[in-house]
């Protein structure tokens, strides 16, 4: 998985949106010859509101915490689809987490200890999907912190 980056022009504006992405090998509709494609896991906003270390950070830490799906040769869209469909559901809290405003960045301890953070928000958030707001994030990684 990786940080991508998607420039899109509308009008005279030109936009980058971030998200996660992860690239399969697979062949698409009718007799197009088989390449690399990305598939797109979950979706961070424009590039603007998005701290992009922290966001890089989060795809580090979506990749370590995704559900693992056994696959053979020629599943990998298969899987890599199921895997999305896991993570969509946490798509908003990713957000916020990766949000400008929330800072989130300024309130982690350095690494290693910020991987570890990140690593227990996305499983816990796999694990019971909730629409967890700002406030409730910084307070439950304060709590973190203090034990």
């Amino acid at each position: 998985m990786y940080l991508r980056r998607n420039r899109v022009r509308c009008g005279d504006t030109r936009r980058t949106y971030l998200s996660i992405a992860h690239n399969v090998w697979w062949s698409g509709e009718g007799t197009r010859k088989a390449q690399s494609r990305p598939i797109v896991v979950a979706s961070f906003g424009v590039e603007d509101n998005v701290d992009i270390d922290l966001a890089r950070e989060l795809v580090a830490a979506v990749e370590r915490c995704a559900p693992k799906f056994s696959s053979r040769r020629g599943e990998g869209k298969a899987v890599t689809m199921r895997i999305a469909q896991e993570i969509r559901k946490i798509e908003p809290f990713l957000k916020v987490l990766a949000s400008r405003k929330l800072g989130l960045s300024q309130h982690l301890p350095p690494h290693p200890e910020r991987s570890e953070i990140l690593d227990t928000l996305i499983r816990n958030q796999l694990a019971e999907p909730t629409g967890a707001r700002e406030e409730e994030i910084l307070s439950s990684i304060r709590a973190r912190l203090a034990s």
